[in-house]
């Protein structure tokens, strides 16, 4: 871990591997941003939001090389969902419901659709932000790997060669 200021270009922040990955910027509560999105990017607010992203906890999290982000996104998911006090409907039920629409995308083949829709149904439902974080997570990953998504909808991971369909 380390911290730098802002204004710090990313290039200098992240390793050359690292800037050719997805980038998980914000925490898990945060929105995928691709490699093409990195180049020319620094560590402030107005750089990361013309990215279409924010700082959130300013926490960067690039995506190991060899692993698609489809699957790295539904295990975070699967763990988000644990993480509730279970107090309201979005994290007792939309979460978990979330979690395995996304599974079922990730590792079945099964429709984005559902996910979509899920993610509309828990935003700003919540008693606190859990619910929203975890939608803005899911809903930049359908929006930034449009077609890793079609392919796992068609039961192809090109991106994590551990993975294995059933």
């Amino acid at each position: 871990m380390r911290e730098v200021a802002f204004g710090t270009p990313l290039a200098d922040v992240l390793s050359g591997a690292e800037m050719a990955q997805p980038l998980l910027l914000g925490g898990y509560h945060g929105t995928w941003l691709r490699p093409s999105q990195l180049k020319g990017l620094a560590v402030s607010r107005k750089d990361i939001a013309a990215a279409g992203a924010s700082i959130g906890a300013g926490v960067l999290l690039p995506l190991a090389e060899g692993w698609c982000p489809l699957v790295r996104t539904a295990a975070l998911v699967d763990y988000l969902a644990g993480q509730s006090a279970g107090r309201c409907g979005p994290c007792r039920n939309g979460l978990p419901a979330m979690a395995e629409a996304l599974r079922d995308l990730v590792h079945r083949g099964g429709p984005a659709g559902r996910v979509e829709e899920l993610c509309g149904l828990v935003t700003r439902r919540g008693a606190c932000a859990h619910p929203d974080g975890t939608a803005r997570l899911v809903a930049s990953m359908l929006a930034r790997f449009p077609d890793e998504v079609d392919s796992h909808a068609l039961g192809i991971c090109r991106g994590n060669r551990r993975e294995v369909f059933a």
